[in-house]
């Protein structure tokens, strides 16, 4: 998987999975959120995507408004 694609995934994942009441977006949700773990483990850019990513998408309101969106060309050298 290229960065790109890497970084796609992280776009379209459902980060709020665990608080839906539907088993299987809980279970699809989960098992994504495993995958896209998996992947970053084995590249150190990929880890600290989904680190950026997950903190940026599970900050309130106003500090997301501070702060800006983690994008692709952050992580291009």
């Amino acid at each position: 998987m290229d960065i790109t694609e890497y970084y796609r995934d992280l776009e379209s994942h459902d980060w709020y999975y665990n608080y839906s009441d539907d088993h299987r977006a809980f279970t699809k949700g989960s098992e994504e959120r495993k995958r896209l773990q998996a992947i970053a483990q084995e590249n150190s850019t990929y880890s600290r995507m989904l680190k950026d990513y997950s903190d940026w998408v599970h900050m309130t309101p106003e500090h997301r408004r501070e702060i800006h969106k983690p994008e692709l060309k952050d992580y291009l050298n």
